[in-house]
């Protein structure tokens, strides 16, 4: 099958489960080409890792402007390129895979002004807290006219019905992760995380893009509820504004536990050092950091929201706290540590969850049988 992904950018967690999926589908014998924006914006960038990656897979990269400006205007080369894909039966695509609204709607009327019928699929990984109401209307617009949408848990099915998506038109296929060996090499922060636990620390790991909507601020605060003489260390992965949480740390006296190390291309590493992986979102798709704790036996601590509830099940594969409670957060870190052979059973049973629900050979089968759909 010659299978078209297009995105607004490869990145972050749904880039991670993107660059997964096409690289799968190259090494399964797919034809697989991928269409994302070339310029990025405050925030929002390709990661060169997933580009190398794909790209060393097979996978056809392409990057052109803009699959992530809502404008018209600025769709201009990205419909040209799309109706050249299109236009050959020969060596154009058999389905169109976009990821996110706007590749969702470019796709569409590609498929529309083509000669021959494409189908279209669009993955929703997540919902932006910033959309405007003219763009939640669009965007459904939009996938109440495609052929199939995708989404990677239920609990997004549910939010997306509730925006007046059809039901007919969504499916789930949730995410899959791989199994990888752990890196091995110097690394300052390894060294630092592993030296901490040795001392008899609790070392916590976060891993997202710092802002609102992962709510590490929430983290910050419950370092700050715990008494002084409970040593926690908190590693926080991701980029973003970093500055308002270290204001933060320095407000609440903990500075000393809150370490911000930035991007890094293999920030899978950092939680496998730790003795728990902590997300205190306010608002999810499907984290692979929780996938690929399962997957590492990393026992995982998360706010009690619908997306993060439906993954975790509280005290067999995980913790679960109250949301935007950092009281609740502080009791969860303290539960976790004091009871050691609880977190190495929940470790055994989320590998087993892993291997039954989220593997990437599931992923690859569960999105050919969406495609077969469509079609």
């Amino acid at each position: 099958m010659r299978i078209l992904h297009l995105t607004t950018f490869v990145q972050g967690g749904a880039g991670r489960a993107i660059t997964s999926l096409a690289t799968a589908q190259a090494r399964a014998g797919h034809e697989v080409s991928l269409l994302t924006s070339a310029t990025g914006t405050s925030g929002y960038g390709n990661y060169p890792e997933y580009l190398d990656e794909l790209e060393t897979a097979g996978v056809a990269v392409s990057a052109v402007d803009s699959l992530f400006d809502r404008r018209p205007e600025a769709h201009g080369a990205v419909a040209a390129r799309l109706d050249d894909a299109l236009g050959d039966p020969a060596a154009g695509v058999d389905i169109l895979h976009a990821h996110a609204g706007t590749p969702g709607a470019l796709a569409l009327a590609a498929a529309r002004r083509s000669r021959r019928r494409v189908p279209v699929l669009q993955t929703m990984h997540g919902w932006g807290i910033a959309k405007t109401p003219a763009q939640t209307a669009a965007d459904v617009d939009v996938m109440n006219t495609l052929d199939r949408v995708v989404v990677p848990a239920e609990s997004s099915a549910v939010m997306l019905r509730s925006l007046g998506v059809r039901p007919n038109q969504l499916a789930v296929v949730p995410y899959g992760v791989e199994r990888v060996r752990p890196r091995v090499g110097a690394d300052e922060w390894v060294a630092r995380m592993r030296a901490w636990r040795q001392g008899g620390d609790l070392v916590v790991c976060c891993v997202g893009t710092l802002g609102e909507r992962k709510n590490q601020a929430l983290l910050v605060e419950a370092l700050a509820e715990l008494a002084p003489e409970i040593p926690v260390q908190a590693v926080l992965v991701g980029d973003g504004p970093a500055d308002t949480l270290r204001a933060l740390a320095q407000a609440r006296g903990v500075s000393h536990r809150v370490h911000l190390v930035g991007h890094r291309a293999d920030a899978r590493r950092y939680p496998r050092e730790a003795d728990l992986l902590v997300l205190p979102s306010r608002s999810e798709g499907q984290p692979l950091a929780v996938l690929e704790a399962f997957c590492d036996g990393v026992p995982v601590i998360a706010s009690a929201i619908p997306e993060l509830a439906e993954l975790v099940a509280h005290g067999r594969t995980g913790w679960l706290f109250a949301a935007e409670d950092h009281r609740a957060l502080a009791a969860a870190m303290l539960h976790a540590a004091q009871g050691p052979e609880q977190a190495r059973a929940i470790a055994d049973h989320a590998r087993a969850c892993y291997r039954e629900r989220f593997t990437v050979d599931r992923m690859v089968a569960d999105y050919m049988a969406e495609y077969e759909r469509a079609s």
